[in-house]
């Protein structure tokens, strides 16, 4: 019997040993749940007062004059190479910019030159080169015109008697045909370059480099005279081919008499002069 009951007192101290074990176990793993929440909680104003304490550093002067420093300096080397590549910009600009000049210069000096005429200057006592803004301009009058076109020439020589011809002007040996016009001329000198002279080229050419450029060509010439009808100043003056420029001829075929020009209508055309220093430099009849 007495073994019954301390056998039965052994199983309800071991119940109760295990109930207490289970309870402790019980109790230290919510204390660990706990130190784990506290744990986490911790960790989170751990966190918030670090990003608090970086938030004052950075609001502290120490800190913001570090990063105004480094953002200058970054400034300070951007301006730098800017500056740099600047320098080289304005250099090449400059250069460019004085070409440019350069070439308005010449297209200038080009330009005044075109416009230029040869004058001259009775101070100088020479011939110089003047621009036509130096020319004074005046209207002398107008002239009338009932068969659409001018003579410009010397009135003595559409005067000039017949005798005074023959003692004038002596026959010439050749006669040549301008290929481009149809005009003709005489000469006494095939290597005279008068004729290109007033037949208006702009290169003085004798009468056989006219030739061998294909300008002119040599004709057949009987002595007659007046050795061109159609172009002597002398005569009707009637060219069957109404050519809008005519250099008229002298009675022995020699070019220089005058110059008749087509100016397309009838009219009254105003005449004007132009001086230079009071001295008359060009005429001009406005068409």
């Amino acid at each position: 019997m007495y073994e019954i009951i301390a056998a039965a007192t052994n199983v309800t101290a071991l119940a109760v040993i295990g109930f207490i074990y289970a309870a402790y176990i019980k109790n230290l793993r919510s204390v660990n749940q706990l130190k784990d929440s506290q744990l986490k909680i911790s960790e989170q104003n751990l966190k918030l007062w670090k990003d608090k304490a970086l938030g004052l550093e950075r609001r502290a002067p120490e800190f913001i004059e570090k990063q105004l420093s480094e953002r200058i300096k970054i400034r300070e080397e951007e301006i730098s190479r800017l500056a740099q590549d600047s320098a080289s910009h304005v250099e090449q600009i400059d250069l460019k910019n004085r070409e440019i000049q350069s070439l308005r210069d010449s297209i200038e000096k080009a330009t005044e030159f075109r416009k230029s005429i040869t004058v001259w200057d009775s101070e100088e006592k020479d011939f110089i080169e003047v621009s036509d803004s130096d020319l004074e301009q005046r209207h002398i009058g107008s002239v009338c015109v009932d068969t659409a076109s001018l003579m410009i020439c010397d009135p003595w020589y559409p005067k000039m008697t017949s005798e005074m011809e023959k003692e004038e002007f002596q026959k010439q040996g050749y006669m040549y045909q301008v290929i481009n016009s149809g005009e003709y001329f005489c000469t006494d000198d095939e290597d005279d370059p008068f004729p290109s002279e007033f037949l208006g080229f702009e290169e003085e050419l004798t009468a056989k480099e006219m030739v061998a450029r294909g300008l002119a060509k040599k004709v057949a010439y009987n002595g007659n005279m007046p050795a061109i009808k159609s172009s002597y100043i002398g005569g009707g003056l009637r060219d069957p081919d109404c050519k809008p420029i005519n250099h008229l001829s002298f009675v022995n075929g020699r070019l220089g008499a005058g110059i008749s020009i087509s100016i397309g209508a009838d009219g009254v055309y105003p005449v004007y002069i132009e001086y230079y220093k009071d001295e008359i430099q060009r005429i001009i009849i406005s068409a």
